[in-house]
Parts: C-alpha cells; structure tokens; sequence
C-alpha cells in the first residue's frame, strides 16, 4: 500500500521531471516581461499535519473514519496569461485549471477552474476606468468550519465577482469615482457560518490626486444582498433572507520618500437586515500598509487591517459534544509582518508573520459562558529559487496555532510544500 501511494505522487513529480532538460534547452520560450500570451504549468506536493483543522481534544475516529488528520496533497496547475494593448484600451486575462488530489481523504478532491479578466478602458485621456470580472473555485476554509457539523466535508466555495469602476478628472487633481458591482458567493453543501449570498452594490465618491502618486478618496457604498437559496425567513433561528450595506470610506496612497510608502483604508460598515434586527452589526472596517524597500534587495510590509464579516450560528448546527455559542458576526484584528530578501537575481527568501485575533458578536441566544474568542499565531518561511528564466522553484514551511476560550475550535498544524513550475 505503501509503495502505491508513493507511486501516486512519483508518477506527477517524474512528469514535471522529464520536462526540465527541455525547459534547461529552451530558453528561447521563457516568459519575459512585455509578452502577450504566457502559460505557466506547475505541481506543488504538501504535507498537513492537520487538513481538518480539528482540536487536539477531539478524536478524529468518529468524523474521519481514522486517526491520522494528516495528508500528502498534490496541486498541479495549468495557467494563461493574456496582456494586450490596442491603442488607449488594455486588456488582461488569467486563467488557470488546479487539480487538487489527496492521499488519505480522496473524497476532498477536486478540480477548480479559476479565472480574472479585466478591460482597463478609456474613452478620453480624462475619462476612464475598470471592466473586470473574476472566478474561483476552492475548497471552503476548514478553519472556519471547525466545530461544527459541516467540519469535515467536501465543500466548494464558488466566488463570482462583476465589476464596473469609472474616473471622471475634472481638473488634474479632483476626479469623480463611481462603480457598480455584483457579488455572488455559492457552497456546493450548506454552510451554516456564511449562507450563499449575492449582492449589488453602487459606489461613488470623490478623490483629491498629485502629480508626486500621492492621492486621497472618499468613498460611500449602497449594497443590497440576499440569502438566495432561502424563500423565506427562518424565525426559529433568525435566519433572514435579505440585508442592506452602507459603507462610507477614505483610502489614502502616500508615497513617503522613494523607499517608503503608505496605503491606508477607514470607513465605517453597517449592515441591517430586513425581518431580525437582532443580526445587524456595524463598525469600523480598513487596513494600514506601511512599504519599506530596507535596501535594493531587501523589503518589508507592515500591515494592520480590521474586518466585520458575516458569521450566523445557531446551538442546534452544532456537534453535540462541542461546546456551543452564539453569533451574528465576527470582528477580525489582522497584524503582518513580511520581509523579503532578494539574496540574487535567482533567490529569494520570504518570510511572514501574522497575529489575528477574531471576536464573535452579536449572541442572539443566550449560553452560559463568554462569547467565543479566538487568537491565531501564523509563521511561514519560503525560499525561491529561479535557476533559469524557465523554471522556477520554491520550498515552503508554514506553521499555524489557535487558540480560543471554547477549546474544541483550537488547533495546531504544520505544513511542508515543494514547487515547481515551468513558465512559457
């Protein structure tokens, strides 16, 4: 059996293999900087020590059918990249199939198909914009899922996004900003944390630009969702069908000097819903990026962002030997921290540190104990290695721990992944 599971994986790895001496020969094919058409193909081969995410406290036997929560995962990657310029008009296309395949729980693979695609257009020097549209297909994070009944399933999250963004410059420093965009999230099995939802929302604002990059915008957003899967509401558990966004922002784009810079996002989020006033939350969302270029080969980015999501539970879509809590959302504290040293013009060593700390609010059934806090330390090491333009290689240790006062949503797992990938 052994030697079957292993031969799974050699078979992908002497594929990628046998096509290195011909990458080494063909240089001439390499994708440079300024081509119209690029296509990539790549596998990654990864260790998790625990793909499910469960805490240490629960034994795996009973949701899992065995008593390892580790696997060996393969994602081999095909990928287009299409850049073209016709006069005034840029258009941008990334395609890209993955194909996701697990030794121990086979029943998570899949295959994702994945796409963004983008018309930078303009009709005058002074009046232009964004057509873009974007789709992705990824298993759903176990991380959230911990906890609950839904924890160790096969669940696709399809992400669909249309976007319409225009610039009116009414002077060479004041402009005009306006958009349209349609969101729809969809879960191949019900979710319980975050239903299938679309949303339509219209946006417009006013932006003060310099000639030196630096810019500051207002922003207000108007966006009209809906729990589309569900006809009506649920009053048992106060499950509704629609909710109404208003969001008014500032974003701020500050090049310091020319090592340093500083993008910086505030606005206040609101969100109410049209039967259970009791799921309405709002507060202060945006993100704080300070960019240092240290040296020419080394950089570091800061980052401080806050969010407000939407996370709806109720006690009976728990396991009943987990402990239970309430909530309508959840208020997400996000701190990084990542270096970059460029050791050559071929390698390069990443690093990455993230805090997170997420408060789940808005109990609409009241439970003996606290609401649910979670605290996530994340650290990451990689390095990069491009022998020629060709090929590129890349070694990966990444390192998760969470801890929570509800100790079954705690966990601790570790992974190991090495890449290649061929560009054309």
């Amino acid at each position: 059996m052994l030697l079957l599971n292993l031969s799974r994986y050699y078979s992908r790895w002497l594929a990628i293999a046998a096509l290195l001496p011909l990458a080494l020969t063909a240089q001439y094919a390499a994708a440079r900087p300024g081509d119209t058409l690029n296509l990539s193909v790549g596998s990654t081969l990864m260790y998790d020590s625990n793909v499910f995410r469960l805490s240490p406290i629960i034994d795996p036997v009973p949701f899992l059918g065995q008593s390892t929560k580790s696997d060996q995962v393969i994602t081999s990657t095909a990928a287009l990249t299409l850049n073209k310029v016709y006069s005034m008009q840029r258009f941008d296309f990334n395609g890209s199939i993955v194909d996701n395949r697990y030794n121990n729980f086979d029943f998570l693979n899949f295959i994702g198909k994945n796409y963004t695609a983008a018309w930078h257009w303009f009709l005058t020097p002074y009046f232009h914009g964004t057509l873009s549209s974007g789709h992705r297909e990824a298993l759903n994070n176990f991380a959230n899922l911990t906890g609950f009944v839904n924890s160790a399933n096969r669940n696709l999250r399809t992400d669909d996004n249309y976007r319409f963004d225009a610039v009116l410059e009414i002077t060479r420093s004041w402009h005009i900003v306006g958009g349209v965009s349609h969101t729809t999230v969809k879960n191949s099995r019900l979710t319980i944390q975050d239903f299938d939802n679309k949303v339509l929302s219209v946006e417009g604002g006013v932006r003060y630009a310099l000639p030196s990059g630096s810019s500051l915008t207002y922003k207000v957003r108007s966006g009209d969702g809906n729990f589309f899967k569900r006809e009506q509401p649920i009053a048992s558990s106060l499950f509704d069908t629609r909710f109404h966004d208003m969001e008014h922002g500032l974003q701020l784009i500050w090049p310091l000097t020319g090592k340093t810079s500083i993008e910086a996002r505030v606005a206040h989020l609101a969100r109410k819903h049209d039967h259970f006033p009791q799921r309405d939350f709002s507060g202060v969302i945006g993100h704080f990026d300070f960019n240092w270029s240290v040296t020419d080969k080394t950089r570091v980015t800061a980052t401080w962002a806050r969010e407000l999501g939407n996370f709806q539970t109720a006690v009976n879509f728990q396991l009943p030997q987990f402990q239970t809590f309430s909530s309508s959302y959840v208020a997400t504290n996000r701190f990084s921290l990542t270096p970059v040293w460029q050791i050559s013009a071929k390698t390069a060593l990443r690093l990455r540190y993230d805090y997170i700390n997420r408060d789940f609010l808005g109990a609409v059934v009241s439970l003996p104990g606290d609401n649910r806090t979670d605290t996530q330390h994340s650290g990451m090491v990689a390095f990069d290695w491009q022998p020629v333009d060709v090929l590129f290689l890349s070694a990966m240790l990444q390192r998760d721990h969470r801890s929570s006062n509800l100790r079954t949503f705690e966990f601790d797992n570790t992974a190991v992944s090495i890449t290649a990938r061929l560009n054309f």
